[in-house]
């Protein structure tokens, strides 16, 4: 009986210790001072919220609990094929970013979601482009 109880309790240690070292980790991350290249975007509120976890495909979010934003790197083609390059930001379904095609013209575009990791793109001109998340 006695050697089940130390048993028990050797369990339970190692999972108080291995959950506190997981918990430090996360604070770690958060803690690193990441701040995003559009950050004049901002307001004061929204970088203390900026958030950065490798394990995930988005560069980094911003928000609170259930209102988060997320950035992503991005690539995809135009109507023609070309291929862009660049970075959105998005809430919920819909965002905004700046792609560059291939002679280097950086493009404002409205972005939405329209499948998992695909977006789809639209500049002012109406010019349309196929998004995936990189």
């Amino acid at each position: 009986m006695i050697k089940t109880i130390h048993n028990l309790t050797r369990v339970i240690i190692i999972i108080v210790l291995f959950t506190l070292f997981s918990c430090k980790q996360k604070e770690q991350e958060q803690r690193q001072g990441f701040v995003p290249a559009n950050s004049e975007e901002f307001t004061d509120e929204e970088l203390k919220t900026v958030h950065v976890d490798s394990s995930y495909k988005y560069e980094y979010r911003t928000g609170t609990s259930g209102d988060y934003g997320y950035n992503y790197d991005v690539s995809g083609y135009d109507a023609n094929g070309d291929e862009v390059t660049g970075n959105v930001s998005m809430e919920d379904k819909y965002g905004t970013g700046t792609i560059t095609n291939t002679d280097g013209e950086e493009i404002d575009v409205d972005v939405e979601w329209v499948d998992y990791g695909e977006l789809k793109a639209t500049d002012p001109d109406g010019n349309e482009y196929e998004l995936t998340v990189d």
